[in-house]
């Protein structure tokens, strides 16, 4: 089955990302809206960022920026292996430029082989509900079929360690999110969405088999329904009057 991808139209506003719609084919030309990563962390309980502030105090700034930046980079670097493996393009140069990042490759690669077929890589989607006048966008790893049958949206992510329960609800959400706007966009069902959490922690050396967090269709609408609340509330607190606005996309010839 071919599915059309398209291509992220990214802006920062006020430090938080947004995406503009060129081509999307259920968002009007120039709508801005959130991501789903701005919806998230801008209505996280109060709990969670207190908890991100006393991690930095306990470590110190210089250790959580670089652990930050150390995530950002082996998050990347693995995004880029998968998108071209799945390409079909060489993936040793990679493997030759960042060695240290291998093993979190090797993490993931048992899971790899339950995908039956890549249909979309590193594609926009965006959800909108006109009664309600909210939306969200962003952008999703991989839409696939599996060789259990039926499709799924799988998300990559990379950790020192296995995550507590408790911190995969933003994983959960953002996979509902993701579900119900390529749903929307594609008029497809999905059935299954899988975060692949490749697990390798380079001071200690010692990595494990990815953490696989798991949600069924029930659970994905769910989820999306949380979403839904959220970006309701982001409208609220920082649309004016709660409704979406329009930017000129005309590009120069």
């Amino acid at each position: 089955m071919k599915l059309k991808r398209y291509e992220p139209n990214r802006m920062q506003i006020n430090k938080k990302r947004y995406y503009v719609s060129e081509d999307l084919p259920n968002i009007d030309k120039g709508i801005v809206l959130p991501s789903v990563t701005t919806v998230a962390s801008a209505t996280a309980p109060i709990g969670k960022t207190m908890a991100l502030i006393n991690w930095r105090k306990r470590v110190g700034d210089f250790e959580a920026n670089r652990r930050t930046r150390n995530a950002v980079e082996r998050g990347n670097w693995l995004h880029g292996v998968l998108e071209d493996q799945f390409n079909g393009e060489d993936i040793e140069t990679h493997f030759d430029a960042f060695p240290q990042y291998i093993p979190y490759y090797h993490s993931i690669e048992s899971f790899l082989e339950r995908i039956d077929e890549p249909l979309l890589v590193e594609s926009a989607i965006a959800w909108f509900c006109p009664s309600r006048e909210i939306g969200y966008a962003g952008t999703f790893d991989m839409l696939a079929t599996m060789k259990d049958g039926g499709y799924a949206l799988l998300d990559w992510k990379t950790s020192y360690k296995e995550k507590p329960d408790y911190q995969l609800a933003d994983y959960r959400m953002q996979l509902g999110a993701y579900t119900q706007a390529i749903e929307q966009m594609y008029n497809i069902e999905i059935e299954q969405a899988h975060c692949a959490i490749s697990i390798y922690d380079p001071d200690k050396g010692e990595g494990q088999e990815a953490q696989i967090m798991s949600l069924n269709g029930t659970e994905l609408i769910a989820q999306a329904g949380i979403m839904a609340q959220k970006t309701q509330q982001f409208f609220n607190d920082h649309y004016p009057g709660g409704q979406p606005f329009a930017i000129s996309v005309d590009r120069a010839a």
